[in-house]
């Protein structure tokens, strides 16, 4: 009988699956690339013809959990009516009310064996969306609604320290904890932003933010 090959792309996706789902159930630490094949039922060369190491695979797999989000980020970043307030607004509550589900996507990293993950998770954040929100503030300096003197230091600070402070991927904050976090780092962001006070109060992030779609 002649062997079946699969397509590559979809290959490559059962393997960041397979991993995905030992990296939940006993963590990245004492998962290896040989539990992952026995898994799948596949020579252990089937892996390492897709991904060079455990750890380059790792690289992959939390990429691949962020390319819908930065591209939801992406969309609402070039909405050319929106302003750069609403802009901002509307990344507030996508990450405090998660309406796509991806906060729970990340609830696995939580696994103590799972720090290196988590590590991953902040630098490509890092990487990833700093360029997205470092043009949505420059936008907001040319609106003249924002007031900052370094964009990107300012976007890196602000996602540095919303993944940090409020993130319930990473910690096991209630919705709630979440809200209060958020609302004692708003006169922090307000101050970064050059904006009025009150201006970050989440009712307020939450009116302009009302009715923005990612169809937008």
């Amino acid at each position: 009988m002649p062997r079946i090959s699969k397509d590559p792309l979809v290959r490559r996706n059962e393997i960041l699956d397979t991993a995905e789902a030992l990296f939940n159930r006993v963590g990245y630490e004492k998962t290896s690339t040989i539990d992952i094949a026995k898994t799948m039922q596949v020579a252990q060369g089937t892996l390492y013809y897709y991904f060079e190491s455990k750890d380059a695979l790792a690289s992959a797999l939390i990429a691949r959990q962020l390319e819908q989000i930065r591209e939801h980020y992406a969309r609402i970043a070039r909405a050319p009516h929106l302003t750069a307030y609403e802009k901002i607004a509307w990344v507030f509550v996508y990450e405090l009310d998660a309406p796509t589900g991806h906060v729970e996507n990340f609830k696995y990293l939580q696994h103590d064996n799972n720090a290196v993950l988590r590590q991953k998770l902040y630098i490509q954040t890092i990487c990833k969306f700093t360029p997205i929100l470092t043009e949505i503030i420059v936008q907001g300096n040319r609106e003249q609604r924002f007031r900052v003197a370094n964009p990107a230091l300012a976007a890196e600070f602000f996602l540095s320290t919303l993944h940090h402070w409020a993130d319930s991927a990473l910690f096991k904050w209630t919705p709630e904890e979440r809200r209060l976090r958020l609302q004692a780092i708003q006169p922090i962001f307000e101050n970064l932003f050059g904006v009025a006070p009150g201006s970050f109060a989440l009712e307020a992030l939450r009116a302009a933010a009302r009715g923005i779609a990612l169809d937008n």
